[in-house]
């Protein structure tokens, strides 16, 4: 019974991990298409829920 209790707690795990991936993946996405279409980068911040950090990195990246 603890067995299956621990596999199912990580499985629930992975998939949380998963969903919490698929979000910021899809963040990093809407941050650089806000960007090229030249949306400033603190309303990008607040669209994405990324840090201003990363929004400046994803800028870098895309040369604008």
């Amino acid at each position: 019974v603890q067995r299956r209790e621990a596999f199912e707690d990580g499985v629930a795990e992975g998939i949380e991990q998963g969903i919490e991936q698929g979000a910021e993946q899809k963040a990093i996405e809407t941050a650089k298409n806000a960007l090229k279409n030249n949306i400033p980068v603190e309303m990008v911040v607040k669209i994405t829920g990324l840090t201003e950090n990363k929004v400046l990195e994803l800028q870098k990246e895309i040369g604008e």
